[in-house]
């Protein structure tokens, strides 16, 4: 759920617009000709009415988001050679073509980020497992894509940037996106 909305919203409308925001990044992602992988906190009880068709599940690992993401990645770098993105289920600006530049862009650099008007990212995506990225980032803070991006060029690799997009933390973001919808 929404921590920093249920806050100023109530869990119970919290809860509503994160099931809002699942749904939407379910159709955005359903037709990508990818691997699909939702990492969960916990997997939702059967049936689960979230990423049916065509997407696998696996629980997260324990601790902060960095660590939580550099699981994901490695657990998939594991299983293919290739290109990994990562999305979270915040952003509902998102939408195929964003995906197909991200990949596009890892065909010159080794990241491509999305990066988020708050300060964070809604995408990052690597062509081979580099923790580095997720080591010493003050996760929910305004600093992370650029301590991110600073990691990147210190080990000397290569980044590409995608159109920076809101992402949904907030209910001034909320009422924003309802207003454009």
């Amino acid at each position: 759920m929404k921590t920093r909305l249920a806050h100023a919203i109530g869990d119970t409308k919290a809860l509503e617009v994160y099931e809002e925001l699942l749904q939407i990044t379910e159709s955005v992602t359903s037709n990508l000709d990818a691997d699909k992988i939702v990492y969960w906190d916990q997997i939702p009880e059967l049936p689960n009415p979230y990423f049916t068709f065509g997407f696998r599940h696996f629980t997260q690992t324990s601790g902060d988001l960095g660590s939580k993401m550099a699981n994901a990645f490695q657990n998939e770098f594991q299983e293919s050679n290739g290109k990994v993105l990562i999305i979270g289920t915040d952003c509902p600006y998102l939408n195929p073509s964003i995906f197909s530049d991200a990949y596009k862009a890892l065909d010159h650099s080794d990241f491509v980020i999305g990066p988020a008007i708050d300060g964070g990212y809604y995408l990052l995506g690597m062509k081979e497992y580099l923790p580095f990225v997720f080591r010493g980032i003050p996760w929910s803070t305004e600093s992370v894509l650029k301590l991110t991006l600073e990691a990147i060029k210190k080990n000397h690799f290569r980044y590409s940037l995608l159109k920076e997009l809101d992402d949904i933390d907030t209910v001034n973001e909320w009422e924003k996106w309802k207003e454009i919808r």
